[in-house]
């Protein structure tokens, strides 16, 4: 069978041409590093590619979103430091002015300084972050506080600026600055960390002063180098966590509640590791993201919030303490007597408080007590006797009300008068406003703790989007490199047949 020229010329062309469009095609893959690089090259992964795409631009936008609230919550931090420098000035003043250093002149010449400390509080207070005020609220396009007169006004509002950083995770990051005025009640904001103990029936959507957590799977690994995937999606209690890990791991690895009863503690062969499965945050709501060399590996704070059902014998700070006693309360001029022997929950303190003391309420916060006047008088809860109930609750002390600028204002009148009995009595204030600078740097620390861990929560759910981005769209560079060279070879030596079968000659002929 005699095959013509122009057919064999058809089938070396049409191999030249297969053997370069593969070697083209791996030459751009090695160009560009990519496995696809438009749709038709594999569309099954398109699908995932888009997905993977769509989640690492969400997530960049979480980050987005907390750099952002990080630049507020630093300024807050920075700021609410200067009000602290400038308290410090004043009680300077006054521990000087009302001490026998003090004279009329000395007097008149400091009403000159809490004028300009009045000006430094204004100008902090009025601090902005690319243009908008941070102790605004919603209104941040105008300057919180004005002077009027002797009268400072606030022209904000209460609203919480608030962050998403994260599916169901967001922070509320400013401070109003409402904080700082004076208002019509008097108060006393607890001390002792009331949060209850984690018990097996706590409710996981009570964790985290009740922020609650993110059900998901976690991926736990002992020193044996077993791991173990757990699933927790079906789990509403520390019992139910308890119950899974133990039947996953079949006793390998345990969960239990920390001696202390504020976390979760795992035991098994060392080192212990857990990790988040996918881009969850399962682990990290649990307080259990970490890893230890040692077979015991304990969690973070993980506490449920205070709350008027939460029996007091749950309560480790009053461990020692319990059974209750009996508090004096002392405002308008009269003492009251609170007797707490009977309480069994929080209820029963609120209950019995009310009952006993007109005017006042003792209310509940996450993870403390705070008692609340209905006037602008100060008052006063001391320990009776030997015991201790007051100081153990954490609501030994004076409340009175925040006035930063009515304090200073007071305090000029009083050194304009020379009367070093009133400027000594504005030490109480002062004490107070401190207390407060302190309770708000507390909660603005709290919230940089809390950025960083989202900002790395962030990142390492974004390294891990980009990993499985990449095992779709990119090429393997050892399996690539090894193509490349079989595909140049190969088109290399069709060349060479094709330029051998079609190399005629006159002597081909004369034959």
């Amino acid at each position: 069978m005699r095959i013509s020229d122009s057919y064999r010329s058809l089938i070396m062309t049409n191999d030249l041409g297969r053997s370069l469009s593969v070697w083209l095609e791996l030459q751009r893959q090695a160009g560009t590093m990519r496995r696809l690089n438009s749709f038709a090259d594999d569309p099954r992964a398109v699908g995932s590619i888009q997905h993977y795409t769509d989640l690492i631009a969400t997530n960049a936008q979480y980050l987005r979103n907390a750099g952002r609230a990080r630049t507020i919550v630093d300024a807050t931090d920075t700021a609410l430091q200067d009000i602290s420098a400038v308290l410090i000035e004043v009680r300077e003043l006054v521990l000087r002015e009302s001490s026998a250093l003090g004279t009329p002149d000395s007097m008149h010449n400091a009403t000159g300084e809490v004028e300009q400390l009045i000006g430094r509080l204004l100008q902090v207070l009025n601090t902005s972050v690319e243009g908008n005020y941070i102790f605004a609220g919603h209104a941040v396009d105008t300057p919180p506080f004005v002077r009027h007169g002797d009268t400072v006004l606030y022209q904000g509002d209460q609203g919480d600026i608030v962050a998403q950083t994260g599916p169901s995770r967001s922070l509320v990051v400013n401070i109003t600055g409402d904080t700082f005025l004076g208002t019509l009640s008097a108060m006393l904001h607890g001390t002792a960390d009331l949060a209850p103990q984690l018990t097996a029936t706590t409710s996981l959507d009570d964790l985290n002063h009740g922020t609650g957590w993110e059900p998901g799977s976690i991926r736990i690994t002992d020193g044996t180098g077993a791991t173990y995937d757990v699933d927790l999606t079906g789990a509403s209690s520390v019992a139910d966590v308890i119950a899974t890990v133990g039947a996953v791991t079949g006793g390998a690895v345990t969960v239990a509640v920390a001696a202390d009863g504020t976390a979760l503690e795992l035991t098994g062969t060392g080192p212990l590791s857990v990790a988040e499965i996918g881009t969850g945050t399962t682990a990290a709501s649990l307080g259990i993201a970490a890893s230890s060399q040692a077979g015991i590996l304990t969690g973070s704070d993980i506490r449920s919030p205070l709350t008027a059902t939460t029996a007091l014998s749950e309560i480790d700070a009053l461990a020692a303490a319990l059974p209750l006693g009996v508090i004096e309360v002392t405002t308008g001029g009269t003492s009251y007597t609170v007797d707490f022997s009977t309480a069994a929950t929080v209820d029963d303190l609120v209950t019995a408080f009310a009952a006993a003391v007109p005017g006042l309420q003792l209310q509940i916060e996450a993870a403390s007590l705070t008692v609340v006047s209905g006037s602008s008088e100060p008052f006063t809860i001391t320990n009776v006797g030997s015991t201790t109930t007051a100081s153990a609750l954490g609501i030994a002390g004076t409340g009175t009300p925040v006035r930063l600028f009515g304090v200073l204002e007071d305090l000029k009148a009083a050194l304009a008068a020379a009367d070093q009995s009133r400027v000594h009595h504005s030490l109480d204030e002062l004490a107070a406003l401190e207390r407060l600078v302190g309770a708000q740097l507390v909660v603005v620390g709290g919230r940089q703790n809390d950025l960083d861990w989202v900002d790395s929560l962030l990142r390492q759910r974004e390294e891990r989007l980009q990993t499985s981005l990449s095992y779709e769209r990119d090429v393997d560079i050892a399996s690539l490199s090894a193509d490349l060279s079989r595909a140049e070879a190969s088109y290399q030596a069709s060349l060479l047949v094709t330029s051998q079968l079609f190399e005629y000659n006159l002597m081909m002929f004369l034959r």
